[in-house]
């Protein structure tokens, strides 16, 4: 066993406290610095007038363990609430239309749904059922989400469930996302069973006769709201600078913007992605940062439960071809019941900044009637008690196709420098689980680098 001693962390986001309290418990001295004035990053939890406000995420994966585990560890696991299910709708040819059922991630795995469905045309069934018969497309070269789908499944099956379910996650498009950095795990049902309908099916278990299906969701989240798990990550770190602003990482050095330079046994770069070439100098660092990035807007708006239409599920996707400015809305009191008080309902709509870039730049009163307005071509909202917008500029990472080599090459240049580690959403996942558990394993490389016996 090693144990760190005098370390620096460069980011306070989900991914900086983690690794704090990684290094922590490691019996580190924890200093980070973060460059805005609060740490959290995209976690944060406002509360207002009996509502849990999730500005950033709203929960996580249930199936990806490292966050609850660390979540446990910090004694919050009696929070822990899990997300509620319904029925899950798709905003396609001007209506909301059930997502059939058996759909897994937009694979449909069920056969009379998908007769029955009024999502697709008879043609798009057909051409979807060519699955079945089709050769393998993945031939071991990265390729694209949307190449990959689209000559697997056809193009109405891409465009009608797979790309408003896939593309929300990476806050992009299909047509750049790489299958390599993005769903792996769809090259590896290709692989074996060839058909991804087949596949799909092999690993969804059956329903047993006489038991109800799990009303519970794949979601977890805290009872508090998210913010919570960052306050509690807190205590891990000794020496907390906020509006500190990082110019440059040498082995054992960090320069901040007013020329003054500290050293440590290790540093661990948990920043922006757009920060770590001017902070690392080198050539991989730089094609990392260069990497192409997404801005989000999202608007949480507040209603009496009697002002929002009476929709069964928590939420809907929208298609791009309905010419609507907004990708999803989250019925986040059906979701997440905790959120609101009772007789209200809070929506979420998630904006396509991409399609609407000057709306970022509005004020928060005009992003929320233009969200509001949007939203009323869908269903029937009233006038809301309260909105609250939220934008992260640039700050979304997108897998696209080649992701790995640059990430395979950052990291190399990494390991060759003394007592500095990488971690974060650019490199192996976006998710909350993704990030702690990139957190935890660049805490397990310092510690192996420094190679100091207890």
């Amino acid at each position: 066993m090693n144990r760190l001693n005098n370390i620096a962390i460069i980011g306070g986001g989900i991914t900086g406290m983690a690794a704090a309290y990684y290094a922590k418990q490691a019996g580190a001295h924890v200093t980070l610095y973060e460059a805005s004035d609060r740490i959290g990053g995209k976690i944060k939890t406002i509360y207002r007038d009996g509502f849990v406000l999730e500005c950033g995420p709203d929960g996580y994966m249930a199936r990806k363990p490292t966050l609850t585990e660390l979540i446990t560890e910090l004694g919050l696991d009696e929070q822990l609430v899990r997300s509620k299910t319904g029925t899950s709708y798709i905003f396609v040819r001007n209506k909301l239309r059930q997502m059939p059922a058996g759909s897994v991630m937009g694979i449909p795995t069920k056969f009379w749904p998908m007769v029955k469905t009024d999502l697709f045309t008879w043609r798009g069934k057909f051409r979807a059922g060519m699955d079945l018969v089709l050769p393998r497309v993945y031939a071991g070269e990265d390729i694209s989400l949307d190449t990959f789908f689209r000559t697997r499944l056809g193009s109405e099956v891409v465009e009608s469930m797979i790309e408003p379910l896939l593309s929300g996650i990476y806050n992009g498009t299909l047509e750049d996302m790489s299958i390599e950095s993005t769903f792996p795990q769809f090259i590896t049902i290709e692989q074996k069973r060839r058909s991804l309908i087949l596949g799909m099916k092999a690993l969804t278990p059956p329903v047993q006769a006489g038991v109800k299906p799990q009303e519970a969701g794949k979601f977890l989240s805290l009872q508090n709201g998210l913010g919570t798990l960052i306050e509690a990550l807190r205590p891990s770190v000794d020496r907390l600078y906020t509006d500190a602003s990082v110019t440059a990482i040498r082995p054992h050095e960090v320069e901040l913007a007013d020329g003054t330079v500290e050293r440590f046994d290790g540093v661990i770069l948990a920043t922006s992605p757009h920060a770590l070439g001017p902070m690392l100098g080198i050539e991989a660092a730089r094609q990392l940062s260069s990497l192409k990035r997404t801005s989000s807007l999202t608007v949480l708006a507040a209603f009496k439960d009697e002002d929002v239409a009476a929709l069964d599920g928590t939420g809907y996707v929208i298609a791009k071809s309905e010419g609507n400015a907004l990708t999803a809305c989250s019925w986040m009191h059906k979701k997440w019941p905790h959120m609101a008080p009772k007789g209200t309902a809070l929506l979420r709509v998630y904006v396509g900044s991409d399609f609407v870039p000057d709306l970022l730049l509005e004020s928060d009163d005009a992003v929320a009637a233009f969200a509001l307005d949007e939203l009323r071509k869908i269903q029937h909202v009233g006038t809301p008690l309260f909105t609250k917008v939220e934008r992260h500029i640039d700050s979304m990472p997108q897998y696209e196709v080649g992701h790995k080599k640059y990430v395979r090459a950052f990291e190399d240049a990494v390991s060759r420098l003394e007592g500095v580690e990488a971690c974060g959403a650019i490199l192996h996942g976006v998710g909350l689980p993704d990030c702690v558990d990139s957190a935890k394993r660049a805490v397990e490389r310092l510690m192996k680098k420094q190679e100091v016996p207890v």
